[in-house]
């Protein structure tokens, strides 16, 4: 893959601001309802959301207390979060260059919803270097990543079959009221042609590098590509960039120790600078 195509073209996806709507709520996962439990003092401080999106994080930081900082690269996101969350300092920003812009030091800095697996293997590393020293040297680096170990399973493919996903389509249409199936039925043809079109363009820039994959995942119908990486090669990747890894929790909220695949899609990583 030509450096930086991944990012360029995840970028291009979510810089059309054209999901607010789907991301304007305040959900959270057991694993992040803990992390706010746990950190709670990080958490109270000067804390930066990056990838804020619509602010689905940013009114439980406000509540904390804190000085509140978001960063995302919709701009229709950004103003939609200044509406909302006005306590909160949220500006338009790449996360690929977050040092512009960006001034001081953070008590913790968050990054969930996997926004760094938008990035190629060096592109996230730097990154990942980049947020080091945006920290306090007793900071949090509080981060979210696709877990590799799920997508080789057998019993959960990254990528269903296509009878699989128009049986899956065809239920949710089925449930729906019957006012309702028209426009679904009517969505059904282009929704296919739409990840059809996806595919083709970005499944050949899949690949599978040692410990870690870019993978066309069925987020917004195949239109991103995504990092994935199994809970020990992100340990030893931190320690590679200079951190320490503090925790690591499935979507659930369960720890999950070295040598664990862990449970889920997603596995939830705190880090901080090791200690010298």
């Amino acid at each position: 893959m030509p450096s930086g195509a991944q990012s360029r073209s995840n970028a291009d996806h979510w810089r059309g601001g054209t999901h607010v709507d789907a991301y304007a709520h305040r959900t959270l996962r057991p694993a992040e309802v803990l992390m706010f439990v746990r950190y709670r003092e990080a958490l109270s401080g000067r804390v930066l959301d990056v990838g804020c999106g619509a602010g689905r994080l940013l009114g439980y930081l406000v509540a904390l207390g804190g000085e509140v900082h978001g960063v995302d690269i919709s701009p229709a996101m950004v103003a939609h979060c200044q509406r909302t969350y006005p306590e909160a300092g949220v500006r338009v920003g790449d996360l690929g260059a977050i040092g512009a812009g960006t001034e001081g030091v953070f008590d913790a800095i968050m990054a969930l919803d996997s926004v760094i697996d938008v990035f190629d293997d060096g592109e996230r590393r730097r990154v990942l270097r980049d947020l080091k020293a945006l920290l306090d040297p007793d900071g949090l680096l509080i981060f979210s990543s696709h877990n590799l170990a799920r997508a080789d399973a057998p019993a959960a493919p990254s990528h269903p079959g296509p009878g699989g996903r128009l049986r899956r389509r065809a239920r949710q249409v089925l449930s729906k009221p019957l006012v309702d199936l028209g426009a679904a039925a009517r969505r059904v043809p282009r929704d296919a042609l739409t990840r059809a079109r996806n595919r083709r363009r970005l499944a050949p820039l899949e690949y599978r590098g040692g410990d870690y994959a870019i993978i066309n995942d069925l987020a917004h119908n195949y239109a991103l590509l995504h990092y994935y990486i199994g809970r020990d090669a992100q340990a030893r990747q931190l320690t590679e960039l200079g951190f320490e890894l503090v925790d690591c929790l499935d979507s659930d909220g369960h720890a999950v120790a070295a040598g664990e695949p862990g449970n889920g899609p997603w596995l939830f990583y705190v880090a901080r600078s090791a200690r010298q």
